[in-house]
């Protein structure tokens, strides 16, 4: 581990990185001073432990590059001094806020997160155990597919500024989402920069969207993915209600819908690329031919559920650039009266299951007419993985799944 002092009131931009002295696995960075120059990390993982003075009306950035990762502990910038913060991310980079664990009351609240270079980056706040007491609020601009917003880790719902007219929560060129209660113990709140028309897609079903950790999920297969039936193989958009198809150990079930989606190359500020799992990456013949699934499309590895943006290896599982997609790109999700495991292209896969409301398919009408009221699919007894941090170390080392700050050493 290094341990590096750092001038950030009078020396104009400080970078660290491995080639000026930075260690590849840890790096603890006390500020000596604070103004408003940018720290840039670059490629390997910082955390900031102590900030000793701050010039008044400072306005810092600290900025993740290359795969690098920052952790700040928000306790270190509860002082007056500051005038603003902000955190840049790039690429596939992250930066981590931790929440004190005192209440902060006349500390810095409000922070700017602005995303550039690329998909693959994440910002992360952590709720301190009594810290949110205040409100904090974050201005994020700039994120696209494949970005990754948590704030908190609780349940979004919109800031419609005026209760009289929901359309409020999207004002001044941004979406507005809160979370918490100001009144009785504190909220979390996001500024999230986007067009009118990525609103108004993300409108059409807002419940759809909005998930306990504050990104947008889609959890289906690409058109063209072949399901395993009694009968062999057949593409997921030929299959129709009743038709039978194999699980995984065998058995057959019925499809009881169909649900499919099409939200073209639109990028949302919540919106994520889909992933290609490269043919043979899960193993041998697995899958037998690409197959490309929403990120959240739970793949069945060692018995357990990995969400395939987990699995992305930079490699044989990567993110889908945005130049390949078609422009208009089509999803289907394969509906049973339980959860299952199906085969897609030869690779255990999920079927549906409640993520997601239906009403955020083109067909949900369709579900109406046939069934009435919705019901829900309860999830089958395995445990679910959805970030790559939690994966068992013989799945990494298996599909050659490195930390970004890993991968960006490396490569």
């Amino acid at each position: 581990m290094a341990i590096l002092d750092i001038d950030l009131a009078n020396s104009g931009t400080q970078t660290i990185s491995a080639e000026n002295g930075a260690d590849a696995e840890s790096n603890t960075l006390n500020i000596t001073a604070l103004g408003s120059q940018e720290l840039i990390v670059d490629g390997v993982p910082a955390t900031v432990g102590s900030i000793a003075g701050v010039q008044v009306g400072a306005s810092p950035t600290f900025t993740s590059v290359n795969g690098g990762s920052l952790t700040v502990d928000q306790g270190l910038l509860n002082v007056s001094g500051l005038n603003g913060f902000t955190f840049g991310i790039e690429g596939e980079s992250s930066a981590t806020l931790n929440a004190s664990d005192l209440s902060t009351l006349n500390g810095l609240n409000s922070y700017d997160v602005n995303f550039s270079g690329g998909a693959g980056g994440s910002f992360t706040f952590n709720k301190g155990e009594i810290s949110l007491l205040d409100d904090y609020s974050f201005n994020v601009t700039g994120m696209e597919a494949g970005d990754e917003l948590n704030l908190g880790g609780g349940n979004w719902s919109l800031d419609e500024g005026s209760i009289l007219n929901p359309e409020d929560a999207y004002r001044d060129g941004a979406l507005h989402l809160t979370q918490g209660n100001s009144v009785i113990g504190g909220s979390v709140n996001a500024r999230i920069e986007m067009t009118q028309e990525q609103y108004d897609q993300f409108h059409q079903d807002p419940n759809a969207y909005l998930s306990g950790d504050g990104t947008f999920t889609f959890q289906c297969f690409a058109a063209g993915t072949m399901i395993a039936t009694p009968d062999g193989e057949v593409a997921v958009e030929t299959l129709s209600i009743g038709d039978q198809v194999l699980t995984a150990d065998g058995k057959t079930v019925s499809v009881k819908w169909i649900g499919h989606q099409s939200p073209g190359k639109r990028v949302s500020a919540l919106n994520k690329l889909p992933v290609r799992i490269n043919e043979g990456a899960l193993g041998s013949g697995l899958p037998n031919r690409d197959l490309v699934v929403t990120e959240d499309h739970g793949m069945v590895i060692d018995g357990l559920v990995i969400n395939a943006g987990a699995l992305v290896n930079q490699d044989t599982i990567d993110y889908v650039p945005r130049h390949e997609l078609p422009k208009d790109v089509t999803y289907y999700h394969i509906e049973t009266e339980g959860h299952e495991v199906i085969l897609a292209n030869g690779a255990e896969a999920e079927t549906y299951v409640d993520y997601l409301t239906r009403q955020s398919f083109d067909n949900y009408a369709e579900y109406v007419e046939l069934y009435g009221i919705e019901t829900r699919v309860v999830e089958m007894p395995r445990h679910r993985i959805s970030s790559r941090r939690l994966l068992p170390m013989a799945v990494r080392e298996r599909l050659g799944i490195q930390d970004v700050t890993q991968a960006a050493k490396t490569a």
